[in-house]
């Protein structure tokens, strides 16, 4: 598992809807960038084996949230994805952080949530400015502004990117692991055919498919905290939507 097929796909293949219509299309080479990126962001932080970021997901997922956990996935570190909730986001996504890994972590999280007494545990606590455009995040020293230290990294790593890393969600009854490299395709075959469509966070059982299909160059729409109209709206504009991920009212 590494990031040859998506580096090599050329067209927008992320599709990132946000609140009062922002707006990213990205395309393969361009994430492949912000991945290596963040495996230089961790690998100052000993990305590795025993490095677990935290990923509570209090806004539900977003764009610079995925690419992270691509960046220690890939790169053989271990992510924790925080309790998931009916809505999408996590099971206290109105306003705190509900539970945290055992052991020592990394957390990353949304402007607003870095103040939260749950991960105040961290050994580093990286915060992101959700906004597209967004170049910095205000926060003060005690923290990690993602969107400003990230783009001091170069687009290319001199990592062995072999995707040996694991992926587990919080829960009720504990952690539970994902076999994220269960729906990986492999062979030189093109892009996964259609178009996966992901409201806001998606359900435990659903992460292999997201991660497969967007490592592979296939499509993918993802909402944060939109509509679900808009974007299945919008995945039908680009083309034949292959399966819809997260939470739906209908």
């Amino acid at each position: 598992m590494d990031l040859t097929r998506l580096a090599g796909t050329g067209g927008p293949v992320l599709f990132w809807r946000g609140p009062d219509f922002d707006t990213l299309d990205l395309t393969g080479p361009v994430i492949a960038n912000w991945v290596n990126k963040g495996v230089g962001l961790f690998g100052d932080y000993d990305l590795g084996p025993d490095f677990t970021l935290f990923v509570p997901l209090p806004g539900g997922l977003h764009w610079r949230e995925l690419v992270a956990i691509l960046s220690v996935l890939l790169a053989g570190g271990r992510v924790v994805l925080g309790e998931q909730g009916d809505a999408g986001g996590t099971a206290s996504a109105g306003g705190s952080i509900s539970a945290v890994p055992d052991g020592d972590f990394h957390a990353l999280v949304p402007v607003g949530f870095e103040s939260d007494p749950a991960i105040a545990s961290a050994e580093e606590i990286f915060v992101f400015n959700p906004p597209a455009l967004a170049l910095s995040t205000p926060v003060d020293a005690d923290f990690i502004d993602v969107n400003s230290a990230i783009r001091a990294y170069p687009d290319v790593t001199p990592r062995r990117l072999d995707g040996s890393g694991t992926l587990a969600v919080l829960g009720a009854a504990g952690t539970t692991e994902i076999p994220w490299t269960a729906a990986m395709t492999t062979g030189s075959a093109g892009p996964p055919a259609g178009i996966l469509v992901s409201h806001s966070t998606p359900q435990e059982d659903q992460w292999p498919d997201l991660l497969g299909h967007l490592l592979g160059g296939g499509e993918t729409v993802l909402g944060t905290g939109v509509d679900e109209a808009r974007i299945a709206d919008l995945a039908r504009e680009l083309g034949e939507v292959r399966g819809r991920l997260g939470t739906w009212t209908k």
